[in-house]
Protein backbone atom coordinates (compact mmCIF):
# COMPACT_ATOMS: atom_id res chain seq x y z
CA UNK A 1 0.00 0.00 0.00
CA UNK A 2 1.26 3.27 -1.00
CA UNK A 3 -1.47 5.65 0.05
CA UNK A 4 -4.25 5.10 2.29
CA UNK A 5 -7.60 7.64 2.64
CA UNK A 6 -10.70 7.57 5.71
CA UNK A 7 -13.41 9.46 4.92
CA UNK A 8 -16.45 10.04 7.76
CA UNK A 9 -14.96 6.97 10.62
CA UNK A 10 -15.11 7.17 13.84
CA UNK A 11 -13.67 11.25 14.61
CA UNK A 12 -11.85 11.47 11.25
CA UNK A 13 -13.04 13.49 9.03
CA UNK A 14 -10.99 12.88 6.14
CA UNK A 15 -7.36 11.99 6.62
CA UNK A 16 -4.88 10.67 3.30
CA UNK A 17 -1.17 9.22 4.09
CA UNK A 18 1.46 9.10 1.89
CA UNK A 19 3.36 6.15 3.05
CA UNK A 20 7.46 6.45 2.76
CA UNK A 21 10.15 4.00 4.82
CA UNK A 22 9.43 6.01 8.03
CA UNK A 23 6.25 7.64 8.35
CA UNK A 24 5.50 9.82 11.66
CA UNK A 25 1.94 10.40 12.36
CA UNK A 26 1.36 13.47 14.73
CA UNK A 27 -1.35 14.90 16.49
CA UNK A 28 -3.48 15.54 20.13
CA UNK A 29 -5.25 12.75 21.92
CA UNK A 30 -7.79 11.33 20.41
CA UNK A 31 -7.29 12.43 17.17
CA UNK A 32 -8.03 9.78 15.12
CA UNK A 33 -4.30 8.10 14.90
CA UNK A 34 -4.99 4.69 16.41
CA UNK A 35 -8.59 4.45 14.62
CA UNK A 36 -6.31 5.10 11.48
CA UNK A 37 -3.72 2.76 12.20
CA UNK A 38 -5.91 -0.04 13.32
CA UNK A 39 -7.71 0.58 10.09
CA UNK A 40 -4.23 0.53 8.24
CA UNK A 41 -4.09 -3.27 10.02
CA UNK A 42 -7.38 -4.50 8.92
CA UNK A 43 -7.09 -3.29 5.35
CA UNK A 44 -3.68 -4.93 5.07
CA UNK A 45 -4.18 -7.97 7.55
CA UNK A 46 -8.30 -9.12 6.99
CA UNK A 47 -7.69 -12.21 5.79
CA UNK A 48 -5.17 -13.77 8.86
CA UNK A 49 -7.55 -11.69 11.06
CA UNK A 50 -10.47 -13.33 10.58
CA UNK A 51 -8.94 -16.55 10.60
CA UNK A 52 -7.64 -15.78 14.05
CA UNK A 53 -10.48 -14.64 15.15
CA UNK A 54 -12.38 -18.08 13.92
CA UNK A 55 -9.61 -19.78 15.86
CA UNK A 56 -10.67 -18.30 18.87
CA UNK A 57 -14.47 -18.77 18.70
CA UNK A 58 -15.31 -15.45 17.82
CA UNK A 59 -18.40 -14.58 15.13
CA UNK A 60 -17.67 -11.60 13.25
CA UNK A 61 -20.17 -11.19 10.73
CA UNK A 62 -23.67 -9.47 11.00
CA UNK A 63 -26.43 -10.80 12.38
CA UNK A 64 -30.60 -10.07 12.18
CA UNK A 65 -30.48 -8.33 14.81
CA UNK A 66 -30.31 -5.03 13.46
CA UNK A 67 -28.28 -3.26 15.73
CA UNK A 68 -25.64 -0.73 14.57
CA UNK A 69 -22.51 -2.08 16.08
CA UNK A 70 -21.05 -4.21 13.58
CA UNK A 71 -19.37 -7.51 15.41
CA UNK A 72 -15.84 -7.04 13.30
CA UNK A 73 -15.36 -3.50 13.97
CA UNK A 74 -16.27 -4.33 17.72
CA UNK A 75 -13.80 -7.06 17.86
CA UNK A 76 -11.13 -5.06 16.14
CA UNK A 77 -10.98 -1.82 17.66
CA UNK A 78 -12.45 -2.96 21.06
CA UNK A 79 -15.59 -2.03 23.07
CA UNK A 80 -17.68 0.95 21.91
CA UNK A 81 -16.22 1.14 18.43
CA UNK A 82 -18.87 -1.29 16.34
CA UNK A 83 -20.74 2.11 14.94
CA UNK A 84 -17.49 3.98 13.55
CA UNK A 85 -18.08 2.92 10.44
CA UNK A 86 -21.07 5.45 8.83
CA UNK A 87 -23.49 5.81 5.78
CA UNK A 88 -20.64 8.04 4.36
CA UNK A 89 -17.60 6.41 5.03
CA UNK A 90 -15.46 5.84 2.67
CA UNK A 91 -11.91 3.89 2.45
CA UNK A 92 -9.58 3.71 -0.08
CA UNK A 93 -6.38 1.88 -0.74
CA UNK A 94 -4.41 3.23 -3.46
CA UNK A 95 -7.16 4.31 -4.85
CA UNK A 96 -9.69 1.33 -5.01
CA UNK A 97 -12.42 1.67 -2.46
CA UNK A 98 -12.41 -0.78 0.50
CA UNK A 99 -16.22 -2.24 1.71
CA UNK A 100 -16.92 -3.41 5.03
CA UNK A 101 -17.67 -6.64 3.55
CA UNK A 102 -14.26 -7.02 1.86
CA UNK A 103 -12.71 -6.91 5.01
CA UNK A 104 -14.48 -9.91 6.50
CA UNK A 105 -13.18 -11.83 3.59
CA UNK A 106 -10.04 -13.78 3.47
CA UNK A 107 -7.38 -12.65 1.34
CA UNK A 108 -5.03 -15.84 1.09
CA UNK A 109 -2.22 -13.64 3.11
CA UNK A 110 -0.29 -15.93 5.41
CA UNK A 111 1.45 -14.78 7.82
CA UNK A 112 0.11 -10.84 8.93
CA UNK A 113 2.26 -8.26 7.32
CA UNK A 114 1.62 -5.78 9.69
CA UNK A 115 3.17 -6.34 12.94
CA UNK A 116 2.01 -3.94 15.13
CA UNK A 117 2.88 -2.85 18.13
CA UNK A 118 -0.01 -1.35 20.33
CA UNK A 119 0.10 1.68 22.81
CA UNK A 120 -1.03 -0.16 25.03
CA UNK A 121 2.14 -2.70 25.64
CA UNK A 122 2.67 -2.58 28.89
CA UNK A 123 -0.89 -4.75 29.38
CA UNK A 124 0.67 -7.37 27.57
CA UNK A 125 2.88 -8.60 30.76
CA UNK A 126 1.38 -10.09 33.65
CA UNK A 127 4.39 -10.19 36.53
CA UNK A 128 6.68 -10.72 33.93
CA UNK A 129 4.61 -12.88 31.58
CA UNK A 130 3.05 -12.36 28.68
CA UNK A 131 -0.33 -12.81 28.60
CA UNK A 132 -2.54 -15.26 25.94
CA UNK A 133 -5.03 -14.19 23.95
CA UNK A 134 -7.36 -15.65 25.36
CA UNK A 135 -6.72 -14.31 28.35
CA UNK A 136 -8.09 -10.46 27.94
CA UNK A 137 -11.48 -9.73 27.57
CA UNK A 138 -13.90 -10.43 24.49
CA UNK A 139 -14.04 -7.24 23.54
CA UNK A 140 -10.33 -5.35 24.06
CA UNK A 141 -8.80 -4.06 20.78
CA UNK A 142 -7.14 -7.10 18.44
CA UNK A 143 -4.05 -5.43 18.21
CA UNK A 144 -3.39 -5.70 21.84
CA UNK A 145 -4.09 -9.10 22.34
CA UNK A 146 -2.38 -10.51 19.02
CA UNK A 147 0.33 -8.70 20.16
CA UNK A 148 0.77 -10.46 23.70
CA UNK A 149 0.21 -13.95 22.08
CA UNK A 150 3.14 -13.49 19.73
CA UNK A 151 5.25 -12.08 23.04
CA UNK A 152 3.89 -15.54 24.70
CA UNK A 153 4.43 -18.04 21.70
CA UNK A 154 7.93 -16.12 20.91
CA UNK A 155 8.58 -16.74 24.56
CA UNK A 156 7.63 -20.61 24.31
CA UNK A 157 9.90 -20.93 21.35
CA UNK A 158 12.68 -19.67 23.18
CA UNK A 159 14.71 -16.63 22.56
CA UNK A 160 17.77 -16.65 25.25
CA UNK A 161 20.56 -19.19 25.15
CA UNK A 162 21.26 -21.81 27.90
CA UNK A 163 21.54 -19.48 30.31
CA UNK A 164 18.01 -18.35 30.03
CA UNK A 165 19.68 -14.99 29.66
CA UNK A 166 17.23 -12.28 27.36
CA UNK A 167 19.33 -9.43 27.57
CA UNK A 168 22.12 -8.64 26.19
CA UNK A 169 22.20 -11.53 23.63
CA UNK A 170 25.24 -11.23 21.53
CA UNK A 171 23.51 -12.99 18.29
CA UNK A 172 20.77 -9.95 19.13
CA UNK A 173 21.48 -6.58 17.87
CA UNK A 174 24.51 -4.93 16.55
CA UNK A 175 26.94 -4.19 19.46
CA UNK A 176 26.53 -0.66 19.16
CA UNK A 177 22.47 -0.36 19.89
CA UNK A 178 23.07 -3.12 22.69
CA UNK A 179 25.25 -0.98 24.17
CA UNK A 180 23.27 2.29 24.04
CA UNK A 181 20.14 -0.28 24.93
CA UNK A 182 22.24 -0.76 28.49
CA UNK A 183 23.07 2.88 28.60
CA UNK A 184 19.84 3.91 28.60
CA UNK A 185 17.16 1.57 29.93
CA UNK A 186 19.21 -0.71 31.93
CA UNK A 187 22.29 0.46 33.49
CA UNK A 188 24.59 -2.73 33.21
CA UNK A 189 21.28 -4.65 34.33
CA UNK A 190 20.89 -8.18 33.40
CA UNK A 191 17.49 -9.61 31.65
CA UNK A 192 16.70 -13.49 32.40
CA UNK A 193 14.05 -15.89 32.58
CA UNK A 194 13.58 -17.95 35.70
CA UNK A 195 10.92 -20.52 37.13
CA UNK A 196 8.73 -19.11 39.60
CA UNK A 197 5.41 -20.74 40.75
CA UNK A 198 6.30 -23.53 38.37
CA UNK A 199 6.09 -20.78 35.58
CA UNK A 200 8.68 -18.83 33.42
CA UNK A 201 8.56 -15.06 34.25
CA UNK A 202 10.93 -12.36 33.30
CA UNK A 203 13.00 -10.77 36.09
CA UNK A 204 15.98 -8.29 35.92
CA UNK A 205 19.10 -8.62 37.57
CA UNK A 206 20.76 -6.16 39.16
CA UNK A 207 23.33 -5.13 41.85
CA UNK A 208 23.40 -9.13 42.80
CA UNK A 209 19.45 -8.48 43.38
CA UNK A 210 16.61 -10.18 41.61
CA UNK A 211 13.68 -7.64 40.73
CA UNK A 212 10.00 -9.30 40.20
CA UNK A 213 8.02 -7.16 37.09
CA UNK A 214 6.38 -4.85 39.84
CA UNK A 215 10.02 -3.58 41.26
CA UNK A 216 10.84 -2.71 36.75
CA UNK A 217 10.94 1.34 36.67
CA UNK A 218 7.96 2.22 34.21
CA UNK A 219 10.72 2.68 31.28
CA UNK A 220 12.06 -0.95 31.70
CA UNK A 221 8.23 -2.27 31.33
CA UNK A 222 7.30 -0.52 28.70
CA UNK A 223 10.61 -1.06 27.08
CA UNK A 224 10.48 -4.86 27.43
CA UNK A 225 7.51 -5.84 25.06
CA UNK A 226 9.13 -3.87 22.26
CA UNK A 227 12.29 -5.07 23.14
CA UNK A 228 11.09 -9.10 22.16
CA UNK A 229 9.35 -7.89 19.13
CA UNK A 230 12.70 -6.41 17.83
CA UNK A 231 14.09 -9.71 18.31
CA UNK A 232 11.60 -11.35 16.49
CA UNK A 233 11.67 -8.64 13.72
CA UNK A 234 15.50 -8.79 13.59
CA UNK A 235 16.37 -12.44 12.80
CA UNK A 236 19.94 -13.86 14.16
CA UNK A 237 20.50 -15.65 11.36
CA UNK A 238 19.34 -16.29 7.63
CA UNK A 239 17.53 -13.46 6.01
CA UNK A 240 17.24 -9.68 7.11
CA UNK A 241 13.86 -9.70 8.54
CA UNK A 242 11.05 -11.96 8.82
CA UNK A 243 9.11 -13.72 6.04
CA UNK A 244 6.22 -11.88 4.84
CA UNK A 245 6.27 -9.36 7.31
CA UNK A 246 6.78 -5.78 5.41
CA UNK A 247 5.50 -2.99 7.97
CA UNK A 248 6.14 -2.59 11.46
CA UNK A 249 3.85 -0.25 13.04
CA UNK A 250 4.80 1.66 16.56
CA UNK A 251 1.73 3.81 18.82
CA UNK A 252 4.04 6.15 20.94
CA UNK A 253 7.41 4.66 21.18
CA UNK A 254 8.63 7.23 23.74
CA UNK A 255 6.10 6.27 26.44
CA UNK A 256 8.19 6.21 29.79
CA UNK A 257 11.92 6.33 28.16
CA UNK A 258 14.02 9.35 28.68
CA UNK A 259 15.31 11.25 25.52
CA UNK A 260 18.43 8.85 25.77
CA UNK A 261 16.20 5.39 25.44
CA UNK A 262 13.96 7.43 22.53
CA UNK A 263 17.30 7.85 20.84
CA UNK A 264 18.17 4.09 21.71
CA UNK A 265 14.35 2.93 20.11
CA UNK A 266 15.18 5.44 17.34
CA UNK A 267 18.20 3.80 16.33
CA UNK A 268 16.62 0.37 16.32
CA UNK A 269 13.66 1.95 13.67
CA UNK A 270 16.44 2.95 11.45
CA UNK A 271 17.85 -0.22 11.59
CA UNK A 272 14.58 -1.68 11.13
CA UNK A 273 14.24 0.72 7.73
CA UNK A 274 17.62 -0.69 6.56
CA UNK A 275 16.29 -4.36 6.64
CA UNK A 276 13.54 -3.73 4.47
CA UNK A 277 10.56 -2.49 6.19
CA UNK A 278 8.59 0.04 6.24
CA UNK A 279 8.49 1.68 9.64
CA UNK A 280 5.27 4.01 10.87
CA UNK A 281 4.88 5.45 14.08
CA UNK A 282 2.85 7.42 16.15
CA UNK A 283 4.00 10.05 18.47
CA UNK A 284 3.98 13.32 20.56
CA UNK A 285 7.47 13.07 21.00
CA UNK A 286 9.39 16.13 19.06
CA UNK A 287 12.86 14.36 19.64
CA UNK A 288 11.51 11.95 16.53
CA UNK A 289 9.99 14.91 14.67
CA UNK A 290 13.84 16.34 15.08
CA UNK A 291 15.38 13.21 13.60
CA UNK A 292 13.18 13.27 10.48
CA UNK A 293 13.96 16.88 9.76
CA UNK A 294 17.63 16.62 10.48
CA UNK A 295 17.05 13.09 8.23
CA UNK A 296 15.36 15.38 5.19
CA UNK A 297 17.67 17.92 5.82
CA UNK A 298 20.98 16.04 5.52
CA UNK A 299 19.44 14.16 2.40
CA UNK A 300 18.89 17.42 0.49
CA UNK A 301 21.88 18.44 1.63
CA UNK A 302 24.24 16.04 0.58
CA UNK A 303 25.10 14.72 4.31
CA UNK A 304 27.20 11.79 5.34
CA UNK A 305 26.58 8.68 7.54
CA UNK A 306 29.47 10.76 9.91
CA UNK A 307 26.42 13.74 10.53
CA UNK A 308 24.19 10.71 11.72
CA UNK A 309 27.60 9.80 14.34
CA UNK A 310 27.20 12.99 15.50
CA UNK A 311 24.09 13.73 15.79
CA UNK A 312 23.24 10.17 18.01
CA UNK A 313 26.56 10.82 19.57
CA UNK A 314 28.40 7.45 18.44
CA UNK A 315 31.29 6.28 18.15
CA UNK A 316 32.49 5.08 14.21
CA UNK A 317 31.03 1.51 13.41
CA UNK A 318 30.92 -0.12 9.90
CA UNK A 319 27.81 -1.92 10.99
CA UNK A 320 25.70 1.13 11.49
CA UNK A 321 27.84 2.93 8.83
CA UNK A 322 25.91 0.58 6.55
CA UNK A 323 22.39 1.75 7.98
CA UNK A 324 22.62 5.75 7.77
CA UNK A 325 24.30 5.33 4.71
CA UNK A 326 21.11 3.35 3.40
CA UNK A 327 18.78 5.90 5.23
CA UNK A 328 20.60 8.71 3.53
CA UNK A 329 20.88 7.59 -0.02
CA UNK A 330 17.87 5.32 0.06
CA UNK A 331 14.85 6.17 2.13
CA UNK A 332 12.07 8.29 2.38
CA UNK A 333 11.00 10.49 5.33
CA UNK A 334 7.24 12.00 5.63
CA UNK A 335 5.27 13.49 8.45
CA UNK A 336 1.60 14.00 8.82
CA UNK A 337 -0.76 15.71 11.30
CA UNK A 338 -3.96 15.20 12.35
CA UNK A 339 -5.62 18.31 13.14
CA UNK A 340 -9.39 17.88 15.30
CA UNK A 341 -11.99 20.72 13.50
CA UNK A 342 -15.33 21.32 13.21
CA UNK A 343 -15.98 19.11 10.14
CA UNK A 344 -13.52 16.06 12.17
CA UNK A 345 -10.40 15.37 11.93
CA UNK A 346 -8.39 16.04 9.08
CA UNK A 347 -4.90 15.47 7.72
CA UNK A 348 -2.00 17.47 7.07
CA UNK A 349 1.39 16.74 5.22
CA UNK A 350 3.78 18.63 7.33
CA UNK A 351 6.68 16.80 5.75
CA UNK A 352 9.29 19.62 5.44
CA UNK A 353 9.36 20.19 9.05
CA UNK A 354 10.71 23.25 8.06
CA UNK A 355 10.61 25.99 11.09
CA UNK A 356 10.90 28.86 9.04
CA UNK A 357 7.31 28.03 7.18
CA UNK A 358 4.96 30.21 7.14
CA UNK A 359 2.98 27.52 7.55
CA UNK A 360 2.23 27.33 11.56
CA UNK A 361 1.18 23.42 11.25
CA UNK A 362 4.63 22.69 9.70
CA UNK A 363 6.63 25.50 11.49
CA UNK A 364 5.53 24.09 14.80
CA UNK A 365 5.59 20.29 13.75
CA UNK A 366 2.06 20.04 14.41
CA UNK A 367 1.61 21.70 17.64
CA UNK A 368 4.84 20.00 18.97
CA UNK A 369 7.06 22.61 19.94
CA UNK A 370 4.66 25.08 19.53
CA UNK A 371 5.25 25.78 23.73
CA UNK A 372 8.86 25.53 23.31
CA UNK A 373 8.39 28.54 20.73
CA UNK A 374 6.05 30.55 22.25
CA UNK A 375 8.87 30.33 25.42
CA UNK A 376 11.37 31.48 23.49
CA UNK A 377 9.59 34.65 22.33
CA UNK A 378 8.58 35.34 25.85
CA UNK A 379 11.98 35.27 27.63
CA UNK A 380 13.65 37.12 24.13
CA UNK A 381 11.21 39.93 24.81
CA UNK A 382 11.84 40.33 28.32
CA UNK A 383 15.57 39.97 27.90
CA UNK A 384 15.23 42.86 25.13
CA UNK A 385 12.93 44.89 27.41
CA UNK A 386 15.38 44.52 30.66
CA UNK A 387 18.33 45.41 28.02
CA UNK A 388 16.87 48.76 27.25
Amino acid sequence: MKQLKVEQLAQIGHASVEFADLTLLVGPQASGKSVFLQLFKLVQDHGPITKKLKKYGYSYQPDDSGGSDDPLLTLMFGEGMGGIWREKTRIESDSRQISLGELRTGNGKEPESVFFVPAQRVLTLDQGRPRSYESFAALDPFVVKSFSENLRVLMEQGLGGKDNQLFPIKSRLKEILRERIDESIFHGATVTQEVHDLKKRIVINAGGSTLPYMAWSAGQREFMPLLFSLYWLMPSAGSACRKGVDWVVIEEPEMGLHPQAIQSVLLICLELMHRGYKVVISTHSPLLLEAAWAIRTLQGNNGTAEALFELFDLPGSPGMRDVFSAVLSDKTVRSFYFEPGKEGVVTRDISSLDPFSEDEFIADWGGITQFSSRAADVISGLMQEAGK
